[in-house]
């Protein structure tokens, strides 16, 4: 499976039961849930996940109260997916390997993405900025994923599973 920048994807249980994160946001049982906009890092070839909430009106209180306050509002995004409005939380952005991407998001026979490419680079660009923010010790909220340390296991991963295709292919 090509991993598209901009579709939305789902995450595997084996990435939960591997991370122990308390404060990623794990599938829910009864559905395919939650879906996460990806975006490949080309310096890493990790894929950044960005957890979507349909909770839009929860969220638009909250990005009000941030700009009355004047504070930055970079962490949520509310965007148009597929003609419904939609919540991208990017405090809660976490890396993983193409190994625990468990499939694409299809609704009614069609890949859910952002289909404005100029949205998608403006999108990417505000990931990497918050990314960048993670990797300085900024903390957006006292439940946010320890992205340091599941970078660092996906990282180790990915490497091994790298130098085990080198093996195989001598």
């Amino acid at each position: 499976m090509e991993i598209m920048t901009g579709s939305l994807y789902f995450v595997s249980d084996d990435f939960f039961t591997k991370i122990q994160d308390t404060y990623l946001k794990v599938n829910y049982e009864d559905t395919k849930r939650p879906h996460y906009f990806a975006f490949r890092d080309s310096k890493t070839g990790l894929y950044w996940l960005v957890p979507c909430s349909s909770k839009v009106e929860k969220f638009e209180c909250l990005v009000q109260k941030k700009q009355e306050q004047h504070k930055p509002t970079d962490t949520i995004k509310i965007v148009k997916i597929f003609d419904r409005k939609s919540v991208l939380l990017f405090q809660d952005v976490f890396p993983v390997i193409k190994r625990y991407i468990d499939g694409q998001y299809i609704k009614g026979g069609q890949p859910v993405r952002i289909a404005d490419p100029k949205l998608i680079q403006e999108l990417e660009k505000n990931a990497k900025k918050i990314i960048n923010l993670l990797h300085r010790g900024v903390r957006f909220t006292p439940t946010q994923p320890d992205i340091i340390k599941i970078e660092k296991v996906m990282l180790e991963e990915l490497q091994d599973t790298e130098e085990t295709e080198e093996i195989r292919c001598l």
